[in-house]
């Protein structure tokens, strides 16, 4: 991790994302800015939480380990997206890993000045449970589509990841199958369906979407 002061970049972000909405003038008056590089870790599990942050560039994967020992991904996470929400104005510990699935740019605060500033701020805690119903609701439809076929699964993730024209970037092939429910080795399997039904090609993890209406009728 490491930290910049500039001030510039800082407000081009908050003018961005017009973080103005929800922040009042002393919690931005404390943003700083954090540089995360690709695998670094942002919080570890049961770690003490010292920054809420704000994901202004790149990505993170949010994961915990199961009683099995296995590492399960529940979430990947690109702008604009609170990390953190869920613990900051409590004393409990991180209860999730975060690392940054790609290098990544994030505003922060810190604990103590959120406590400060925002524990009675309207705005600010109507943005925070805004951002937690948000994940709550994401959560409940990765739960209700297991049901579904994988190939359903997976259409339904690659249409709603952000394009550069026509093609999007995929997590690694581990944390997609751990996303989805289902093994790397089934996944390969439903890529290659996917390709051979002309909707994608190309070279993981950069995908092409070649036909949208292929990936929409798995959807029904």
């Amino acid at each position: 991790m490491r930290v910049f002061q500039s001030e510039d970049v800082i407000q081009r972000y908050v003018a961005q994302y017009d973080m103005a909405r929800f922040l009042n003038s002393d919690l931005l008056h404390h943003l700083r800015l954090f540089r995360f590089a690709a695998s670094e870790n942002v919080y570890h599990e049961q770690d003490e939480q010292h920054y809420l942050y704000f994901l202004v560039d790149g990505a993170v994967q949010c994961s915990h380990f199961q009683l099995n020992g296995r590492v399960a991904v529940f979430a990947l996470s690109t702008p604009f997206s609170v990390i953190g929400d869920l613990e900051i104005l409590s004393d409990e510990p991180v209860w999730s890993n975060v690392i940054g699935a790609q290098e990544t740019l994030m505003l922060g605060i810190d604990s103590e000045i959120v406590a400060r500033y925002g524990a009675d701020d309207p705005k600010f805690l109507r943005f925070l449970i805004d951002q937690l119903r948000e994940k709550l609701y994401k959560t409940n439809s990765l739960q209700i589509n297991q049901i579904m076929p994988v190939i359903h699964r997976l259409a339904m993730y690659i249409l709603a990841q952000p394009m550069q024209g026509d093609m999007v970037t995929l997590p690694s092939k581990e944390d997609l199958a751990s996303l989805l429910g289902t093994t790397t080795r089934h996944l390969n399997r439903v890529l290659k369906q996917l390709t051979d039904t002309g909707a994608i090609d190309g070279t993981y993890p950069r995908l092409y979407i070649r036909d949208c209406a292929l990936l929409h009728n798995l959807l029904g």
